[in-house]
């Protein structure tokens, strides 16, 4: 205890005498025990390992709430968070708390305090206060000014990799968040770039100079420089130790190398306080790293860890499987989570053949739920990736369910799948000009000048796909993108069906193209088009089929109403989109093989985490389904339940499409 003393002068060692009577009786009433243990404990460092739905951040902000109540200044506390949603909200929560808004007092995300920071020093990074913060599109924009300069020594496909697919700036940000050099990110992520490391590493001293000219930061910036300031200005860093006795920070387990190395600058001389869940570490795409949270204990001496294990969130049998699905993960801090909710229904482990199958199933237990006055509002399907809810959206579409999607687009606003749906459209409307644009200038060869040539041809045609077809019509240049043009057009007028129209668009072209355009996630948007597909084969006529398309697109902004009147409409989410989320009911789908986990997954145990995740936003009832074989173009691809799905002991009670009575 005479340690954290001199850390923190004192302040919180005196906690127990400087708060009264009346605040200590409102700890009690609205804190359970561990909650409490957190907000009052003295410690140099305190380790909140807090389950879903435990009430995690209330616990934080009741922390920093008692921290003022026993005489410690606001201006001596830091409170870091990582969205300004979540920042609004503890803020708002702690004047609730103290009736009033201790403005003294930094309260932001990690991003916003680096701002904060960083303009009260500007001029040791060659910049002046007034700095500007550059978005995406401000970065962008400066990439490819450099990258132009390049021009007469790189060819015209490397400047689409590094300017179109903003692979310059995608490399330099995963290396300045890693910790990593560019040698090192490329060598990983991306070894068909190794030969490019040499001018990535100018490029970017090109762009930090540039940056500097403009008396300018981008995002990345906001951590990175904040952390250079502390390592090479003592005296700056020794400013805001002196200053900050308590850090306090919220979702720790997403925090990056530099956001860890910032908090762990703190603990040299002041009381530091972190909450979070490593079972819900899911961000390691982002380079989030779970390490910082694991060895979190090991490396700040006189480290406290305080499990916050009860979860207010949903009944004990989903509580249940979640503490089973997450008991085979190896590396985690130890925790069982428990609800003292009433009893509720065992979530249900369902079986089908196929997709179709399962959306049909999903959708009919949606149909049950609404009949029986649930608020739509309130139910979830959840997935691994954007490309499994395809076969949902097509059932809940065919029965005129509202719905909206988020962690990716809909899959007709999909890049590619527009692509695709742009040939079907100009085979049954072939004065659709704005088909006819999207379709002539993905060809090579066919510049915006030499396309809106042609448009102006078959803008005068009577029978365009004849003429072309003909060689009445037909561009000065392009003739290789054009031989594509007359070739799939060629096939779409032979194909029979709407499946065979697709398949001949992929055949005539467009599959290299998705790989050449999209060399990391190519297989993902194939199976969208394979959906797109399979999903045609359930109409003879093309018109029926696109205008259940376009239905789809009108239901995109049929959902947007006055705040007087907010729709009601079923969630579709990736998992990472539904993190912070809740609903009384939740479908996970897709739980097979191959799909989650993915066949590229390297981390098992973050997909193991993410099904954790997916679990525990469910209230009161819980779907997790699955599938036995994918039909694509009469193959018969064998799946089956995922591992995850196999690891429940309870997997094989499943009820398999009963009717269930709500």
């Amino acid at each position: 205890m005479g340690e954290f003393k001199n850390k923190v002068n004192g302040s919180a060692a005196e906690s127990a005498a400087g708060a009264d009577t009346a605040w200590n009786n409102f700890l009690e009433k609205e804190l359970n025990r561990e909650q409490k243990e957190l907000v009052t404990l003295q410690a140099p460092a305190i380790l909140g390992l807090a389950g879903p739905g435990s009430g995690k951040t209330r616990a934080l902000i009741y922390r920093a709430a008692h921290l003022i109540k026993c005489g410690v200044p606001p201006s001596q506390i830091l409170l870091v968070t990582f969205t300004n949603k979540a920042a609004e909200e503890m803020k708002n929560r702690l004047e609730t708390i103290l009736g009033y808004y201790p403005r003294e007092m930094w309260a932001g995300t990690f991003h916003s305090t680096g701002a904060r920071v960083l303009r009260k020093h500007a001029s040791r990074l060659n910049r002046t206060p007034d700095f500007s913060i550059m978005d995406e599109d401000d970065s962008a924009a400066l990439w490819k000014n450099l990258i132009n300069r390049y021009k007469d020594t790189i060819t015209e496909e490397e400047v689409n990799v590094f300017v179109k697919r903003r692979m310059a700036e995608k490399i330099i940000s995963q290396a300045c968040n890693s910790g990593f050099y560019i040698e090192e990110i490329v060598s990983e992520y991306y070894p068909w770039l190794e030969g490019y490391i040499s001018w990535l590493q100018e490029l970017y001293q090109k762009y930090e100079t540039g940056k500097e000219e403009m008396n300018a930061f981008d995002f990345d910036d906001l951590l990175v420089k904040w952390l250079k300031l502390f390592r090479d200005y003592p005296e700056v860093r020794q400013q805001y130790l002196d200053r900050f006795k308590h850090v306090l920070c919220d979702e720790y387990q997403d925090t990056n190398v530099i956001q860890g190395s910032l908090v762990d600058f703190f603990a040299e001389n002041s009381s530091i306080c972190v909450v979070g869940d490593d079972a819900q570490s899911i961000y390691g795409f982002r380079f989030a790293d779970i390490g910082n949270m694991l060895q979190f204990p090991e490396r700040h001496t006189g480290c406290r860890v305080i499990r916050i294990e009860q979860n207010f969130r949903s009944h004990p049998e989903i509580v249940d499987v979640a503490n089973e699905i997450i008991s085979h993960n190896f590396h985690q801090h130890p925790k069982k989570l428990y609800s003292r909710k009433p009893p509720g229904r065992e979530p249900v482990v369902c079986r089908v053949d196929d997709a179709h199958r399962e959306a049909k199933y999903v959708a009919d237990r949606i149909e049950e739920l609404l009949n029986a006055g649930a608020d739509p509002s309130e139910m979830a399907v959840l997935y691994r990736s954007s490309y499994l809810s395809s076969e949902v959206e097509f059932e809940l579409l065919r029965r005129k369910m509202k719905y909206r999607t988020f962690g990716g687009r809909k899959l007709v606003q999909k890049a590619h799948v527009k692509d695709v749906l742009a040939w079907l459209k100009v085979m049954y409307n072939p004065r659709d000009v704005v088909s006819w644009r999207r379709i002539i200038s993905m060809q090579k060869g066919l510049g915006p000048a030499s396309c809106e040539k042609v448009i102006s041809r078959i803008s005068c045609s009577e029978e365009p796909v004849k003429d072309i077809l003909e060689g009445g019509i037909a561009p000065s240049r392009g003739k290789e993108g054009w031989q594509t043009v007359t070739g799939t057009l060629h096939y779409l007028s032979e194909a029979g069906s709407i499946n065979h129209m697709i398949l001949s668009i992929l055949n005539q072209g467009y599959y290299g193209e998705l790989q050449k355009r999209y060399p990391e996630s190519w297989e993902e948007r194939y199976r969208d088009i394979e959906r797109l597909a399979d999903y045609g084969e359930r109409y003879r006529d093309l018109g029926a089929f696109l205008e259940v398309l376009s239905l789809e697109e009108a239901l995109v902004w049929d959902e947007v109403e006055p705040v007087s009147r907010p729709e009601k409409y079923i969630t579709l989410s990736t998992i990472h989109s539904a993190k912070g989320k809740e609903w009384d009911t939740v479908f996970i789908i897709a739980l097979n093989d191959g799909a989650f986990p993915g066949r590229r997954a390297t981390d098992i145990e973050e997909e193991r985490r993410l099904f954790y995740v997916a679990a525990t936003r469910a209230r009161k009832y819980l779907f997790l389904t699955s599938y036995e074989y994918d039909y694509r173009f009469g193959r018969v691809e064998v799946t089956g339940p995922s591992l995850f799905l196999r690891e429940i002991s309870a997997y094989g009670d499943g009820l398999d499409g009963e009717r269930l009575d709500f």
